[in-house]
């Protein structure tokens, strides 16, 4: 298996994502995690950063090896939560709140489940088997048919989330899972990336020689395409082993593909000069 993952800041103040990819000593098994702080409550970047650490602690105890994935990802969740609900007290205004979504995978099988509007994108090859439902006012939308998908991202209401950690009470997560074939590719990542960034270009990430940079790049990209106003970025990807050769075809004949029709013109306007006059 191969991963990356990034954040940038974006044009905010300061950073409420995060992001983690933890693997097990012998590569068979990785859990990655998004998680997006909400930046209308107090403390977003700690109720990112508790997620973090419940996960870290989590993967102590399960030694890196979960028997029951969705269990793993259950107590990942809830206990964030619980954790979030303390440190806030009795004030629901004053709590701080998180999206998440987070992925445990290993060479036979996948488990996901999120919470808010942070993303996980499923492809087998190039082909974009799914994504996890927003929970937000705008998926509703797009679910009634009043929006369309490509309309999400520039909505007014885009940041109306209806479930997320520490500000819900009980939460509400929607688990899923599939079995991870040699073609098989994940990418998470918070609403800060999928807003400037489509699947198309998605999948042509997870198709890069070198995962790791390309999610830096990613991250790089999104921060540009938000402008001075954009918001936090983080991306985490996973992918079951290196397609190089089939990157290096598409973009070999991406380029010599319009090279060829340049030296067929060439040929032509050639041989028009040098065409003998009687």
């Amino acid at each position: 298996m191969e991963t990356g993952y990034a954040r940038e800041m974006g044009g905010r103040a300061e950073q409420q994502d995060a992001v983690t990819v933890l693997q097990n000593a012998d590569g068979q098994s990785a859990l990655l995690l998004v998680a997006d702080g909400m930046g209308g409550h107090e403390g977003g970047a700690r109720a990112s950063h508790a997620a973090i650490a419940t996960a870290e602690r989590l993967w102590t105890r399960y030694a890196g090896q979960a028997a029951d994935a969705r269990a793993l990802l259950h107590a990942l969740f809830h206990e964030t939560h619980a954790a979030l609900l303390e440190a806030g007290g009795t004030d629901p205004s004053q709590r701080p709140g998180t999206t998440l979504v987070a992925l445990y995978v290993t060479p036979n099988s996948a488990c996901w489940a999120h919470c808010g509007d942070s993303r996980l994108y499923h492809f087998e090859g190039d082909t974009l088997q799914r994504r996890t439902r927003d929970h937000t006012r705008v998926q509703q939308l797009v679910d009634e048919g009043v929006i369309s998908e490509a309309q999400m991202a520039t909505h007014p209401e885009q940041n109306r989330l209806l479930r997320g950690l520490g500000v819900v009470d009980p939460i509400e997560v929607d688990y899923a899972e599939a079995p991870v074939t040699r073609h098989t590719r994940f990418l998470l990542c918070s609403d800060g990336f999928w807003e400037q960034i489509g699947p198309i270009e998605i999948a042509e990430l997870l198709d890069s020689p070198d995962l790791d940079s390309a999610t830096a790049s990613a991250a790089v990209e999104a921060t540009r395409r938000g402008g001075p106003k954009g918001d936090n970025v983080a991306l985490a990807a996973w992918r079951s082993g290196p397609p190089r050769r089939r990157f290096w075809r598409r973009h070999l004949k991406a380029r010599i593909g319009p090279t060829l029709g340049l030296l067929a013109l060439l040929a032509a306007a050639l041989a028009i000069l040098l065409w003998p006059l009687d």
